[in-house]
């Protein structure tokens, strides 16, 4: 192949279930020029949670928070595109005020990010990691791990509409079954490794998420 495509971005550098990290460090690895897909997460780290919005505007006030994500994944060695979504003339001047001529991120600008990415990594999240060894023996066939993501989605970026549109593709659009049909058997909790109170945390995502 001649380059790799990754979803790589500030938030999820770490994050056990997408694997930033791990998959650029193999593409480079091989010798693979890597393109960059969702370094703003879908827009969501244009509107970070308001703690990492203060790290990021304290360090440059001037500059937009969405640029802290582009810059971060232009940053890299070996990539040769970064994909950014643009939903208006503002965002694309924007883009192109501090991409035109980017030469790296100096030493405080990458203090600052790790600042950041340490805040994200405060926020308490379910720590699910997406083995999905708890959907193999859930009997009525839920999409616990996918339920879980959306959560954290919500917990995070506080747009509920983004995290139903998250459930709704990581269970029902993978032939799941909601979070509101777990029955309470247990039988999740005895295999997950992460000794996440499952049948609990469903509820939330119930309260949460399904309920109208």
């Amino acid at each position: 192949m001649e380059f790799v495509q990754l979803q790589i971005n500030y938030a999820d550098w770490e994050n056990p279930a997408v694997q930033s990290r791990r998959c650029y460090e193999v593409a480079r690895k091989h010798g693979k020029p890597v393109i960059i897909m969702e370094p703003v997460k879908g827009g969501m780290l244009a509107n970070p949670p308001e703690s990492v919005a203060d790290i990021l505007k304290t360090a440059e006030p001037d500059s937009s928070v969405a640029s802290w994500a582009v810059r971060f994944a232009a940053n890299l060695e070996g990539v040769i595109t970064v994909l950014s979504g643009m939903s208006n003339v503002e965002q694309m001047a924007d883009n192109l005020s501090y991409m035109k001529s980017f030469t790296g991120l100096t030493d405080a600008q990458k203090d600052t990010l790790k600042k950041a990415q340490e805040e994200l990594a405060r926020i308490p999240l379910i720590p699910c990691t997406t083995c999905n060894y708890c959907a193999k023996v859930c009997p009525m066939d839920i999409g616990i791990s996918g339920s879980f993501t959306a959560m954290n989605y919500l917990t995070l970026y506080k747009d509920k509409g983004m995290a139903a549109h998250q459930e709704q593709w990581l269970v029902g659009g993978h032939g799941r079954k909601a979070a509101d049909q777990c029955i309470k058997c247990g039988k999740c909790e005895s295999v997950c490794p992460q000794h996440i109170a499952i049948r609990k945390n469903l509820e939330v995502v119930a309260e949460n998420l399904l309920a109208k």
